[in-house]
């Protein structure tokens, strides 16, 4: 009986240490320009990169990333300041570039709070991996979330709405604790 009993808590202590960790998730929050939160595994590193779009030009934008099992989550925010109206249309033509030369799974209406939006999920050419985006438009801005798992990684993984389905406008959602992400100089 004893013997059983070591057995039990023997295997048990195998299985947690054979188990991959996972990776612990942080609620972020930004109030430059538009304001919004979302939650995402790891820490989110800030670039300043350039954005282009055949309406509206060349724009600045941040890319707030991580990587985490093999899955990249990436938030892209794009300053369209100054432009006259035409949301939907620049969040369409995001949608449509992330469509590009790939296997559409899903493309479907989306909603977060009062704002309108496009929900994706993509296999990418050449067996690059898999990608749910969410792309929406708000005072000014194109926020575009992101998460892409790499083909050794699991096609199937919550963490991929999960990251997604987080985005919030108000900043009331934002969590206790959440940290602070600034737009870089």
């Amino acid at each position: 009986m004893r013997f059983s009993i070591w057995v039990s808590y023997l295997g048990t202590a195998l299985a947690l240490t054979v188990t991959p960790a996972e990776a612990a998730w942080h609620a972020f929050f930004n109030k430059d320009g538009v304001g919004f939160s979302f939650t995402a595994p790891g820490d989110m590193k800030a670039e300043k990169v350039s954005y282009t779009s055949a309406i509206a030009g060349e724009r600045s934008a941040v890319v707030f990333g991580s990587t985490e099992d093999n899955i990249e989550y990436k938030i892209t925010v794009v300053d369209f300041t100054g432009r006259a109206n035409g949301d939907s249309a620049l969040i369409k033509e995001a949608a449509a570039a992330s469509q590009d030369m790939t296997k559409v799974l899903m493309d479907e209406d989306a909603r977060v709070e009062s704002s309108y939006g496009r929900k994706l999920t993509v296999d990418l050419p050449d067996k690059a991996g898999r990608s749910m985006s969410a792309i929406f438009f708000k005072d000014n801005h194109l926020i575009k979330l992101q998460a892409i798992v790499r083909p050794e990684g699991d096609f199937l993984s919550s963490g991929m709405g999960r990251f997604v389905d987080s985005l919030a406008f108000s900043e009331t959602r934002s969590d206790e604790g959440a940290i602070e992400l600034k737009l870089p100089d």
